[in-house]
């Protein structure tokens, strides 16, 4: 847990958890509960019993794909900090064949990637160029160790069949699929942009005007999945793309999206999915 800061008033927030309705109108702790990982720590531990809690944090403490959502990988860079790259980032890496650009990863297919833009559950996403179109794109790359997974291997196709299936403004499109080989790939637009979790991590909260956008147009993607009979299940600030430059929303990862009616994957008893 971090260290308690000189402004935190656990009595205060005592008494927040031990009113019978979420007091809104203090606005001053819920400024300093934004703000303040130690007390968002300290109310999610009051909150719980302490077994309880001691299991959540340990099962949910970060993970290698976590961690390198933080870092910047590159073709200039990759050789400088290898060594601390996630192992599924460096797996996938070894995995691409020779480039004769020196500006290039290697290649994956017909396409030479040039760095890693991000990391995932399911593998890592390089940034790539199809030298075909001379267009830049992104590529889903399953994990190593999942490929050798049948049931992670279907997963996998079912979300680049479901994602292709889905053509809306809003949502990603998906360009190509690849499953057969030993490095299963999906290869889809790359939005200039960060996602919604980032501008929140670096700007705050957000003006209204701004969440009604940026909702309306997360909810139109995902009217147009449901009419492809299609559940994203993975719908978070991670998932939500902003591009550079305009308004547009884009949803991205249908990693664990699915058809309504089909259950063949997630075994009975399991919850898949972000809540």
């Amino acid at each position: 847990m971090n260290a308690q800061r000189n402004d935190c008033d656990r009595r205060r927030i005592d008494a927040f958890l031990e009113s019978n309705h979420v007091a809104l109108e203090d606005p001053q702790l819920i400024e300093h509960l934004d703000s303040c990982q130690s007390c968002r720590d300290y109310i999610g531990s009051q909150a719980a019993e302490a077994r309880s809690w001691a299991q959540a944090t340990d099962l949910l403490k970060p993970s290698e794909f976590d961690n390198a959502g933080s870092l910047a990988c590159s073709a200039v860079t990759i050789g400088h900090q290898s060594s601390e790259q996630p192992l599924a980032v460096r797996n996938v890496l070894a995995s691409l064949a020779p480039t004769d650009d020196p500006n290039r990863l290697g290649r994956l297919g017909g396409y030479e990637v040039s760095g890693v833009v991000g990391v995932g559950g399911m593998g890592i996403v390089p940034k790539a160029v199809d030298p075909a179109l001379d267009r830049v794109v992104a590529i889903k790359v399953m994990a190593p160790h999942l490929a050798n997974n049948a049931a992670s291997r279907a997963r996998f196709s079912r979300e680049a069949k479901a994602a292709a299936a889905v053509l809306d403004p809003n949502v990603v499109p998906i360009h190509s699929v690849s499953s057969d080989g030993d490095t299963p790939y999906l290869v889809m637009a790359y939005i200039r942009g960060g996602s919604l979790q980032k501008r929140l991590q670096r700007e705050g909260t957000l003006t209204t005007v701004e969440i009604s956008r940026i909702g309306a147009q997360v909810a139109a993607g995902l009217a147009a999945a449901h009419e492809q009979v299609l559940v994203h299940r993975d719908v978070k600030p991670e998932n939500i793309l902003l591009e550079d430059n305009v308004e547009r929303v884009t949803l991205t990862d249908f990693g664990l999206a699915r058809a309504v009616d089909d259950a063949s994957v997630t075994r009975e008893g399991t919850i898949a999915g972000t809540p």
